[in-house]
């Protein structure tokens, strides 16, 4: 069964609204008609209350809304796909189809939303001392601040550097770049996600008997969801030397079929545009042997206008360069023989005429799995 409702999208992107977060705008509508507005503004109709209560409410979930397609704007710039974005009980979520290719990319994104919060934040105000400077409506103006005031706390919240909010993943892309490894990062930012939700745990039990009870209640809900959420990236990132058994044959990338001898340049790039995963498509005599291969790097040097012109053999390089590995062979095997840290590809083989290749950044890849 469904948790949440789809509303319509935006950018081509799904909103959707929890069902907690229905409950909670009614509570949220009730408090601004009964408590904060009248406080704000008071002797004026109860209807106005009401009204600008279900607008203040609107007002929220808009603000949650701009704070993810922050998100969403900067992740589709940085070829990062957004499935949906979903508000929910403790604010909103943009979901992502994978992770950011490089801490550059990674920061940006999670910068957006904050930065989209304290723009809002900003034409609110605006709009506010707009509205104080021609004497108009005080709910209104009280409204205005209030939705102001909301923008700010979510850009301020959101920066806390508690893995996985904003602040948290601004954390990560900071060591991922310091560290050069992206696992490495996510544990570190994940520890400090689980310590800060402690204190806020703390302080929460300390709010709740000082000052108010529900407010305390709501922050230490925040700091529990916080902590169980920063312990599944930590535990998830932690380090897996199991994967060092793993076979060639679970890491090899298929190559294309083999171009025969009269083909071109331009047919080859059509092979490897075709295999966007292969480094390299290989090569076959007039004797159907396979004897060399033609890379990205030598096609990018023939001008486009001439590759269908130019054979595929003149830019070909002997396959006997490269080291060969079989499929059985373990990862542990492989980088005692080749070596880590190094770039390289090797032929992986199977003696029945099937290929493949394995390419070192793959392997450094699962390496990084492998230490954490």
């Amino acid at each position: 069964m469904r948790s949440h409702l789809t509303l319509g999208r935006l950018f081509g992107v799904p909103i959707g609204i929890n069902l907690w977060v229905m409950a909670v705008a009614a509570v949220l509508a009730v408090s601004l008609a009964q408590i904060s507005l009248p406080n704000i503004a008071p002797d004026h109709p109860r209807s106005a209350y009401w009204f600008a209560g279900v607008v203040g409410v609107a007002g929220f979930l808009a603000s949650l809304v701009a704070h993810e397609v922050g998100h969403s704007w900067v992740a589709q710039r940085n070829n990062v796909r957004v499935r949906e974005i979903t508000l929910w009980l403790f604010g909103g979520v943009a979901k992502l189809e994978g992770d950011a290719d490089d801490p550059g990319s990674e920061f940006r994104i999670a910068l957006a939303g904050p930065a989209m919060s304290a723009l809002c934040s900003l034409v609110l105000a605006g709009a506010a001392w707009g509205t104080w400077r021609v004497e108009g409506s005080e709910v209104l103006l009280g409204l205005l601040v209030w939705l102001s005031g909301i923008n700010a706390v979510l850009a301020v919240s959101n920066l806390i550097p508690a893995f996985p909010l904003d602040g948290g993943r601004i954390l990560r892309a900071v060591l991922w770049r310091r560290l050069g490894r992206k696992i490495r990062a996510t544990r570190v930012s994940a520890l400090w996600g689980q310590i800060l939700a402690g204190v806020m745990a703390a302080a929460s039990v300390w709010i709740m008997f000082n000052f108010a009870l529900w407010s305390g209640m709501w922050i230490l809900a925040l700091s529990l969801f916080l902590f169980v959420a920063a312990r599944a990236e930590w535990s998830g990132a932690a380090p897996a030397p199991e994967l060092l058994e793993l076979t060639v044959a679970d890491l090899r990338r298929d190559l294309p079929a083999p171009l025969g001898p009269t083909g071109s340049v331009a047919d080859a790039e059509s092979r490897l545009s075709a295999h966007p995963g292969s480094p390299f498509v290989p090569l076959a005599d007039r004797r159907n042997t396979i004897t060399a291969l033609v890379t990205r790097d030598g096609i990018s040097r023939i001008p486009p206008a001439q590759r269908v012109l130019v054979p595929a053999t003149s830019i070909a390089e002997s396959l006997v360069t490269l080291p060969r590995v079989e499929p059985g062979e373990t990862v542990r095997v492989v980088l005692d023989r080749l070596g880590e840290g190094r770039s390289w590809w090797a032929l992986v083989t199977d003696g029945d005429g099937g290929l493949g290749a394995l390419v070192s950044s793959d392997v450094d890849g699962l390496m990084e799995v492998v230490t954490g």
